[in-house]
């Protein structure tokens, strides 16, 4: 323990030092800090994160983006003073620093381990060795050696200790319960067997599979769970996935532009493939975290009630007399009686500082909440609903959910009613539109849920209405500019080409590529001065160190020619005029567009032999 002490301490130390050094040396760059949750350790957090960092620098050039590996024990501190301006956690822990220090999610990734394998929700798995068949349930976890990640560690424990609750087994049930703070330590600690039991995130042990770390035939999944196009071993429910979330300092604007940017990351980028992920959508809705962590009375939601408990009673003696044994045993009932009170007094207080509390949470969630009949009928509702339907209470509880809808959506919420009130389901989620008081539509995130013997003795639906408008219409944004500049380069007449530092082709338009006589195909990631600028007019070969195009690599200004004769691909030459134009970067040139059409003016005999 003291080990693992003194490397929070110099961990924690490295950082405020790197943070200290960066702020003298990027004096004159806005610099932004991204704290990502190590949980396999500091450099497998760097390894995953740092070409997400890259995509950010080169999409946002007036952001220089910096990953910061978080230790569970460290991440309340560099919140709490501002040290990261995002941070990437998960949900479990995201809860905690939203209730206590105002984060906020801005988006929710996508996870892929195979291009098959893509989603935005994870659980927990329990396993053990496949040769321990004493070991098949949760129940036969009891007085067995345990090893999970952390206390704070959703999947790497919280999730599996709600499961385990149910089976009525705490942690004091087991043998030892270790904590070692990396999945792939409590994974190790099953393979060589110091641990009967493992409690890791799902996607843990096929990654480790992937990487050649375990074989998973030597591994049994303990009560395994099935959820339908769920690729992972898992032995709970799903939660949604890690968010990406902004500290209550951070602007705005940047937190929009790298929502942007993020929801425009390719599957195929490094910066995604690092990460394993196959990207990321607007943000998930928390509530089953905010209620897993309420149900376990872990933080935000612990209560820290401190019970008294008398001393024990002093063995009674057999030589004593019997007056005075009589005496001790009276002493001991009444004593046992004053314990029995104190008991029920302080769990009638717990009892109404829970209700209290579940009271506020309701009013105060930072989503609409309401309690519906299986009709639609809304019976209850908090303040943050009435905000985003722009009614009073009063009004909305005189309509049905249903009439709140845009008409086209209201199908949708009907099938879904059917479904709950059939008990097919028990719980359902949808983005759907709704009208507003002024006749204005905007998204929502709708989830129903049953609530079985509700108080007056009928079936409630409790529905989580989040605004989603605005993320919505970020992602409508980035298609729309995705479409525009695929559009402009597909019908420009002229011929576009982009290179890179190397002179190597990243784009071409149709008809570049038509005037070349290639594919597009053929001429992407091909240097450009040897694929169509290798020769002279007169056939001599053409050093790239003379050519006249790309030299705006090197002095980075923009060079207009005319008359230039390129190669197409049969081998005959084409007479242009074209401007090679840099793209810079800071000052610093990181490519160049070039632009170029046929020239009609002059030599049209060769003009007529280049197009034949």
């Amino acid at each position: 323990m003291k080990r693992q002490t003194r490397y929070s301490v110099r961990y924690l130390f490295t950082i405020l030092l790197l943070w200290l050094t960066a702020s003298v040396v990027l004096a004159d760059i806005t610099e932004v800090r991204i704290g990502v949750l190590a949980k396999r350790g500091p450099e497998k957090s760097l390894e995953r994160w740092s070409a997400t960092a890259d995509y950010l620098n080169t999409t946002l050039p007036a952001y220089r983006f910096r990953i910061i590996p978080m230790a569970f024990d460290d991440i309340q501190i560099l919140v709490k003073n501002q040290m990261v301006d995002f941070v990437i956690v998960n949900p479990g822990i995201y809860v905690n620093l939203s209730v206590k220090y105002g984060v906020s999610r801005v988006l929710t990734l996508i996870n892929k381990l195979s291009h098959e394998s893509q989603v935005s929700s994870f659980g927990s798995v329990v396993f053990t060795l496949n040769e321990l068949e004493n070991i098949r349930n949760l129940a036969d976890l009891k007085d067995q050696r345990v090893a999970a990640v952390h206390s704070t560690s959703l999947g790497g424990w919280i999730m599996a200790r709600r499961e385990l609750r149910v089976e009525g087994l705490e942690k004091w049930d087991f043998a030892s319960l270790l904590f070692l703070n990396t999945h792939d330590a409590v994974v190790n600690a099953v393979l060589n067997r110091e641990a009967e039991v493992g409690i890791v995130r799902t996607d843990t042990l096929e990654r480790m599979a992937q990487e050649g770390k375990l074989n998973q035939d030597d591994l049994r999944i303990i009560s395994p769970k099935f959820h339908d196009d769920y690729p992972y071993a898992i032995s709970t429910p799903l939660y949604p996935e890690w968010p990406l979330s902004q500290l209550s300092n951070t602007p705005k604007v940047l937190a929009k532009d790298v929502a942007l940017a993020l929801l425009n990351l390719p599957p195929d980028h490094p910066a995604a493939l690092d990460a394993n992920i196959h990207g990321w959508t607007i943000p998930e809705n928390y509530q089953a975290v905010h209620d897993l962590l309420a149900q376990l009375e872990m933080p935000p939601y612990d209560k820290n009630l401190k019970y008294k408990f008398l001393d024990s009673i002093v063995d009674i003696l057999y030589r004593y007399l019997l007056v005075l044994l009589v005496l001790v045993i009276l002493i001991v009932l009444i004593t046992r009686l004053i314990r029995l009170n104190r008991s029920l007094t302080a769990h009638k207080r717990t009892l109404e500082e829970s209700e209290h509390a579940q009271i506020i949470t309701f009013e105060q969630a930072p989503v609409g909440l309401a309690h519906i009949s299986l009709n639609g009928k809304i019976v209850r509702l908090n303040n943050r609903l009435s905000e985003i339907v722009a009614l009073t209470p009063e009004q909305i509880m005189e309509i049905n959910l249903k009439e709140l809808l845009f008409s086209e959506d209201v199908p949708l919420c009907t099938a879904a009613f059917d479904k709950l009130r059939s008990k097919k389901m028990s719980r359902i989620s949808a983005q759907v539109r709704l009208v507003c008081a002024n006749g204005a539509t905007k998204w929502i995130q709708l989830s129903l849920s049953t609530i079985p013997n509700h108080r007056n003795g009928d079936d409630h639906l409790i529905a989580v209405i989040d605004d989603i408008d605005q993320y919505k219409k970020i992602e409508e944004e980035s298609l729309h500019a995705k479409q525009l500049k695929e559009l402009i380069l597909d019908i420009a007449g002229d011929g576009i080409i982009g290179i890179d530092s190397q002179a190597n082709h990243i784009f071409v338009n149709p008809a570049a590529a038509d005037m070349l006589g290639f594919t597009i195909d053929e001429l992407l990631d091909k240097n450009s001065h040897a694929t169509w600028h290798h020769s002279r007019e007169d056939g001599s070969e053409f050093p790239e160190s003379e050519c006249p195009i790309t030299k705006v690599l090197e002095h980075g200004n923009m060079h207009r020619g005319e008359q230039e004769t390129i190669w197409r691909k049969n081998g005959k030459p084409l007479r242009v005029n074209y401007i090679s134009t840099p793209i810079k970067e800071e000052n610093t040139v990181i490519g160049a567009v070039i632009v170029f059409h046929r020239d009609t003016v002059s030599n049209p005999d060769k003009l007529a032999v280049a197009t034949s």
